[in-house]
């Protein structure tokens, strides 16, 4: 018979989730279908890398739609596990989403790449873990981010 100090350490018991900060997003997927069929728009160069753009163009066009609505639900995550931790003061930098690109690892995984400003100030938290996921529904995509410094 196990008692309970014999039982393995579960994670809140081997981390210190003091500084640990979560950020979730959802955003609706037909907006991006609009958003992708206007010509003038500025907002896919604006929000996502050149990587992001040309892999949604690799996609059939209705999966062009759930792609960027995952990577900006995902960039929006982030930003409020990275200002969540701020609670009542200013933000520590403007940031542009095209800083943030999201890949995946040869399993399908979600990831995250830093660039330019944004990459600085991450190195400067040197945080001990960022988690992402990603998940779609017929007309949303979900995003949550916990990140641990």
């Amino acid at each position: 018979m196990r008692t309970e100090t014999e039982r393995s350490p579960s994670f809140f018991e081997v981390r210190d989730l003091s500084s640990a900060s979560i950020g979730i997003d959802l955003t609706f997927v037909p907006e991006f279908a609009k958003v992708m069929e206007d010509s003038a728009s500025f907002f896919l160069k604006e929000t996502f890398t050149e990587w992001e753009r040309g892999r949604a163009k690799s996609k059939p066009k209705d999966q062009s739609a759930y792609f960027f609505a995952g990577r900006y639900a995902a960039k929006e995550a982030f930003i409020k596990a990275l200002d969540g931790r701020r609670l009542f003061l200013e933000p520590d930098l403007k940031l542009k989403y095209s800083e943030i690109e999201i890949r995946n690892d040869d399993y399908g995984r979600p990831y995250f790449r830093f660039y330019g400003n944004i990459a600085e100030y991450i190195r400067s938290l040197n945080p001990s873990s960022i988690r992402l996921s990603i998940s779609h529904t017929e007309d949303y995509a979900f995003s949550e981010v916990l990140l641990i410094l």
